[in-house]
């Protein structure tokens, strides 16, 4: 009997489509019944050839063999992977199967991990798509038995999904070593990884940085005035009108602003209130698709994009309580009302949603448009409950994901919330006060979040006439923007970079936007991951690295690179290879276009002339020259030329802080900054300044509690033994270090100089200095060091094996210590006893190593 081939996404989709078929039996690496092999992908099993791949020529990275354009690309196998890859391998070439189902996610890249594997192994074997938006037990026998659909409809999807990832290649792979070439020195050798879409959404992120770092704080005065109405007393805040500018609070003219308070403090008459009240009706959101989802439990509960992708898909694929979670449309198909009947229905019988469900359970119209819109539909629907219930109570993020979905498609059937807006204005004098308020009067919608009627808080006025009971004064300083954070940071991604704030006009937009709801998450994990971003609190902060990125790129004129806007044109593109309006082979041509220009301006550019026309930043403090701007950071004019006669240079970043320009004058005249936050090299925060010592070198001091601060930096081997007091010396000679040197006792440690770098620590690190010097404490973990044992240490470049160490979890260990390249011990141990030998009470190696 001949039987058909199911490849599904994961395994675990593969155990859901066997049980909802009634396939029992198990195989390695596939289940199988009477008219299905049921397999799995684990995620890509291949991916594109890397170009050490296609040449080896390509493992060095040089800028002569830029671009790198394959033409025909080719894939290979993820060797993690391997196994079930063999496994698909020989199922697709099985004599009694004569059809393939493909039953990977229902998406672009679902489509790339399936098409793959066909390809890769030339199968001609007929294709039939399973296209799922729910994997509950009814919706994929219903996809096996009547809604198959051929695997030629969805060759568009297809070249789509090979384009993106191909263009992504050929982007990433010539962008990145050409940017790394360019901007790698002797002393970074990070790699500046750029993209087609993490480089322009990392703009966004930079240019907010840069906003933050340029503000210049402004002060400026406000004034709150205390009215008295007979019934009820309330505030009001000072409007001023100046040229444009109408009804704004902040007064930045400090004569104005004495004036205004000698004024209030001499007012003995009645201030005179007018008042409008306005009923204000607000509709319930859309459903959600996955960006809108991301953004409300950013918001909500501070989740981070990827955080909610995850819990969305496992309530999709494990749970099977919501509807496929990669969407980027809010409405559902016109013919979809019946099944949200019956979702309802099942809501009805939930304790929490129940009362709700209730009141809309026969409220539901297919003619609604808000809802139901076939020409909103993309290749999926809105996120909505799939009317089953979870198996067991829901906790964390999970719970937290299930309930704002289901809430969402309740508060959509009920009515609007009904506001009264209020808007007061109080005369006193020549100064005018406003007042407002927005308070619900009909719950609607809200009611399924659990908002309840507001007290009235600010009651109607019964004359126009009040007293003025007193006011207060402020003096503000102005604050930079905040940084961007997850929710915002999508919606700009959405929306290519233009500022929408009503969360309804994000259904208006038929355009562009970069990266898609699927891979949005990723885009920013990313960004972290290569240290372009951290995170502060529920923010996004760009790191100088990023910045370094971005201000090069934009100098050379990389503008489609960094621009948002290019970006989502060419995302738009892709949509068009999908729906067939563009060939595969036009934009694969477009892209290598692209590619070709955009290395041509990264590899021509001049060091110097991208600064030649930089301003001057500030004044030297050893010799009072200009100083400049130029890739690295900031030097003095006189450092550089056949015979410098000046060594002022600054660095752009300390300790995560970038040095922005605009602010190295005010740096250097002060000689400290003002106190701000830096990071540690684990990422961590802490509060500090950066200060110009007296040698004009900069340094970056912590903020301890009682206020003081202490230096950051750890001070070298050399450094430390200039500043000790020794007790004795003498000249002995190293077998190991093959040199004479003076070895040294202190009360703290014992040193020994030589005049080079030892060869026996092998390559010299950048930035290591001669003459050599090593350091050994006197006591390491709460063991003594005696001399004899020092002298072997640098004399032989190890000791013996030393015992009686006590670890940071106070247990005891053994070790040998060896010289490091930077002149300080490591910890060596003993090998590993072989299974069965280990002695009662002993630890192995490893576990000594991790205690230490």
């Amino acid at each position: 009997m001949m039987k058909k081939l199911v490849i599904a996404e994961k395994k675990s989709v593969a155990e859901d489509i066997c049980k909802a078929l009634g396939i029992k039996g198990k195989e390695a690496g596939y289940f199988e019944g009477d008219s299905y092999v049921i397999s799995w992908a684990i995620g890509h099993l291949l991916e594109l050839m890397d170009p050490e791949d296609i040449d080896k020529k390509y493992k060095a990275w040089l800028l002569k063999d830029l671009p790198i354009l394959p033409g025909e690309f080719d894939l290979k196998v993820i060797s993690r992977t391997r196994d079930q890859f063999s496994v698909l391998k020989k199922l697709l070439k099985r004599k009694d199967v004569d059809g393939v189902v493909n039953a990977c996610d229902a998406g672009r890249e679902g489509e790339l991990i399936f098409r793959t594997i066909v390809d890769k192994e030339k199968s001609r074997l007929p294709v039939q798509r399973l296209w799922l938006s729910s994997m509950t037990k009814d919706a994929i026998r219903r996809g096996f038995e009547e809604e198959l659909r051929d695997g030629a409809e969805f060759e568009g999807l297809a070249d789509a999904a090979r384009s993106r990832s191909e263009s992504d290649w050929l982007i990433g792979i010539n962008g990145t070593r050409a940017v790394t070439k360019r901007l790698q020195s002797r002393f970074n050798r990070t790699v500046f990884s750029v993209g087609r879409v993490q480089t322009p959404t990392l703009g966004m992120l930079v240019d907010r940085e840069l906003e933050i770092l340029t503000h210049v704080p402004r002060p400026y005065w406000k004034f709150e005035g205390e009215f008295d109405a007979g019934d009820h007393v309330y505030k009001g805040t000072l409007q001023l009108s100046e040229g444009d500018r109408e009804n704004h609070e902040k007064i930045f003219d400090a004569k104005k602003a004495r004036e205004i308070a000698e004024a209030l403090s001499a007012f003995r008459g009645t201030a005179k209130a007018s008042e409008t009240r306005k009923k204000s009706l607000q509709k319930p959101y859309p459903l959600y698709d996955l960006t809108s989802l991301q953004r409300d439990a950013a918001n909500r509960f501070g989740m981070s994009a990827m955080r909610t992708l995850s819990a969305a898909q496992r309530l999709y694929e494990r749970e099977k309580v919501l509807t496929y979670p990669r969407t980027d449309s809010r409405h559902l198909p016109e013919d979809y009302k019946p099944i949200v009947d019956d979702v309802l229905k099942s809501l009805s019988r939930h304790g929490s949603y129940g009362p709700h469900a209730k009141r809309v359970l026969n409220k539901v119209s297919a003619g609604d448009k808000r809802i139901f819109d076939n020409k909103k539909i993309s290749d999926h629907f809105a996120i909505i409950p799939t009317g089953e219930m979870p198996k067991k109570q829901l906790e964390g993020d999970d719970a937290r994901i299930f309930d704002l979905v289901v809430k969402r498609l309740l508060a959509i059937f009920h009515p609007p919330a009904e506001y009264e807006v209020v808007d007061r204005i109080t005369d006193v004098k020549d100064c005018q006060f406003r007042s407002r308020g927005r308070f619900l009067r009909v719950p609607g919608w809200v009611e399924v979040y659990g908002k309840e009627d507001e007290e009235e808080a600010l009651p109607p006025l019964k004359s126009p006439e009040v007293k003025l009971s007193g006011y207060s004064e402020e003096e503000l300083q102005t604050k930079p923007p905040s940084r961007i954070g997850e929710a915002r940071l999508l919606s700009l991604m959405e929306s290519a970079g233009k500022e929408l704030k009503d969360e309804e006009l994000y259904e208006a937009m038929e355009g562009k936007g970069i990266g898609t709801p699927a891979t949005r998450a990723d885009i920013i994990e990313n960004l972290i991951q290569k240290e372009y971003v951290v995170r502060t609190g529920s923010a996004l902060k760009a790191t100088a690295k990023a910045i370094r990125l971005m201000d090069v790129l934009r100098r050379v004129q990389v503008r489609r690179l960094s621009s948002v806007e290019l970006t989502a044109e060419m995302e738009a593109r892709l949509k068009d290879v999908e729906r067939g309006q563009v060939t595969r082979k036009d934009f694969m041509k477009e892209i290598e276009e692209y590619v070709t220009e955009v290395i041509s301006q990264v590899k021509d550019f001049d060091y110097d002339q991208i600064y030649a026309d930089s301003a001057v930043v500030g004044s030297c403090p050893l010799c009072s020259a200009d100083i400049r701007e130029n890739l690295w950071g900031y030097a003095c004019e006189k450092s550089s030329g056949e015979e410098p006669s000046c060594t002022f240079r600054m660095m752009k970043e300390y300790s995560g802080r970038y040095m922005h320009p605009q602010r190295i004058q005010d740096f250097l005249s002060q000689r400290e900054s003002g106190e701000e936050k830096f990071l540690f090299l684990d990422g961590k925060e802490f509060t500090g300044k950066l200060v110009l010592g007296k040698d004009c070198k900069v340094e970056v001091l912590q903020k301890q509690e009682d206020g003081s601060f202490i230096s950051t930096r750890t001070k070298t081997v050399k450094e430390l033994q200039e500043e000790e007091e020794f007790l004795s010396e003498e000249k002995i000679s190293s077998e190991y270090m093959d040199q004479e040197g003076t070895f040294r006792v202190s009360s703290q440690a014992f040193y020994f100089e030589v005049p080079k770098f030892p060869k026996a620590l092998g390559k010299k690190p950048p930035k290591a200095v001669e003459p050599f010097v090593g350091r050994l404490p006197n006591e390491v973990c709460q063991r003594p060091i005696t001399q004899e044992e020092a002298k072997e240490f640098f004399l032989k470049g190890k000791t013996s094996l030393l015992r009686a160490f006590i670890s940071k979890r106070g247990k005891p260990f053994n070790a040998f210590l060896y010289v490091k390249s930077n002149g300080k011990y490591g910890f060596e141990f003993e090998p590993r006893a072989r299974k069965g030998t280990k002695g009662a009470g002993e630890t192995s190696a490893e576990e000594k190593a991790a205690e230490a």
